[in-house]
């Protein structure tokens, strides 16, 4: 169970494998809870350069998410927010133990 209430979903789309003939196969997809906040902020990305994020994703433990897949996110309105990860933070607790995962993208 996690600390705070998910409430969201996110896909997670893994990117697929070259063919070799310019084609990819298509990649592995997969639907987590999350807790999403739309807002502007600016963050470190993982080659340590400021760059602006326009949604935070927070996710229970440590999922197997990597800079190269696609989160896609579709609020209550109906907007769809389809992004690379700019910045991936684990949260720990005293034990060592990942309590949240946070995304920005």
């Amino acid at each position: 169970m996690a600390i705070i209430p998910l409430k969201q979903s996110v896909l997670i789309t893994r990117p697929g494998i070259d063919t070799g003939w310019g084609h990819a196969t298509p990649g592995a997809e997969t639907t987590l809870k999350a807790r999403v906040t739309e807002e502007t902020r600016i963050v470190k990305n993982q080659f340590g350069k400021e760059v602006v994020s326009s949604m935070s994703v927070i996710f229970d433990k440590l999922p197997q998410i990597s800079y190269e897949d696609t989160l896609t996110f579709t609020n209550e309105i109906g907007v769809t927010i389809s992004r690379k990860p700019l910045s991936i933070e684990p949260r720990r607790g005293i034990g060592g133990k990942p309590l949240l995962t946070e995304v920005y993208v």
